[in-house]
């Protein structure tokens, strides 16, 4: 859980999902982040309410859904740790594109920031010495 602002796994998804609507769309819908979600839209309305009551998005009925300044440093901030995790997954641990996008959809809401960076390092280190860390399943 987001410690700073108490946001649930499934508010982070949504933060995640309307800045990546915003950058294919450059607009996000209800139906659309009910679409990639695989939720309802009633669902999707409910925690848009919740989303703005926290002033992380911009959301009147039957309007699109804009990221406030606030919302989208969050969303950023998510979908950096779920990058940093996916290419960490694929490169040390060598899981395939949908097992390590799933594990990093999993595990991005559990850690920290500082703890998602460490893992970009060690990626990196990876990446620049050719193998996996010692100690690592590679070895």
């Amino acid at each position: 859980m987001n410690q700073q602002e108490g946001l649930s796994p499934s508010m982070e998804d949504y933060l995640e999902t309307i800045l990546l609507l915003e950058k294919k769309n450059r607009v996000a819908r209800v139906k659309d982040i009910a679409h990639e979600l695989s939720v309802q839209m009633p669902s999707v309305t409910g925690a848009l309410k919740t989303l703005k009551s926290r002033a992380l998005v911009e959301y009147e009925k039957n309007s699109f859904i804009n990221l406030t300044p606030k919302g989208l440093t969050l969303a950023q901030a998510i979908l950096r740790r779920h990058e940093i995790l996916v290419s960490f997954f694929k490169l040390a641990l060598g899981l395939e594109g949908d097992s390590a996008e799933y594990q990093a959809c999993q595990i991005e809401h559990a850690i920290s920031q500082d703890t998602a960076e460490r893992f970009s390092k060690l990626t990196r280190w990876i990446q620049e010495n050719g193998t996996t860390a010692p100690g690592s399943i590679g070895d």
